[in-house]
């Protein structure tokens, strides 16, 4: 048996509505999907074609799709003499037709002397990376008397984790410089981790290090 229900206009005209409503509803959420879509597609386009910039990547291989640049940075006063020092940064372009990738790494310093125009480099070959250098002073001057006892590298000189490149994620060689670039000398080989340092005296440095995941500590006469 089939029972029939009577739906009078009012209720046609109500539920008319509300289907409506609910289309309207379903068009938007669709319409804010789309948008999203494209939105999110168009983001990822966009870093697809962006140049990304690093650092302290050299390549060991010759790539002749790889162009090198050379060109100086920035150049840091040396307090309490009258040098300034200045990287040697080599560019690397790595371009695609659709990616574009640039890394700068310093391959030097150059020394001036601001009073005669004396210039030196401190190494004798551009073949390696210095990742950082640190302006040696004693903390416990006077920071308008602050005077430059030493300046420290880390440098990385060859691939020792056989990825083709010289970058921080190969061991480290410490050396130390007078403050006017000469006297070059390393005092450290083979470091996994440079945890840091501590000038504890006019003449004296602590460096906290680690090799092969054990930690050491070295004082470093610097006269």
């Amino acid at each position: 048996h089939f029972k029939g229900e009577n739906i009078t206009m009012e209720e046609h005209q109500l539920f008319t509505k509300i289907w409506k409503f609910a289309e309207k509803i379903l068009l938007y959420i669709g319409l804010f999907a789309v948008i999203g879509l494209i939105f999110a597609g168009y983001q990822l386009y966009s870093k697809s074609f962006e140049r990304h910039n690093v650092r302290n990547i050299i390549n060991v291989q010759q790539d002749p799709s790889i162009e090198e640049k050379w060109q100086l940075g920035y150049m840091s006063e040396i307090k309490g003499s009258p040098y300034v020092m200045i990287p040697l940064n080599s560019k690397h372009d790595y371009g695609q037709s659709y990616y574009s990738k640039s890394s700068s790494s310093a391959r030097n310093f150059l020394f001036i002397n601001s009073q005669n125009n004396e210039k030196h480099w401190l190494l004798n070959t551009n073949q390696y990376l210095i990742t950082n250098f640190e302006l040696l002073t004693d903390d416990t001057i006077d920071e308008q008397k602050k005077i430059v006892r030493a300046v420290l590298y880390k440098v990385v000189k060859s691939d020792t984790n056989n990825d083709e490149k010289l970058t921080n994620k190969d061991t480290l060689t410490i050396a130390l410089s007078l403050p006017d670039g000469k006297a070059y000398k390393e005092i450290l080989k083979d470091v996994d981790v440079f945890v840091g340092y501590r000038l504890v005296s006019k003449d004296t440095l602590l460096i906290v290090y680690q090799r092969n995941r054990i930690g050491y500590s070295a004082n470093v006469k610097l006269s």
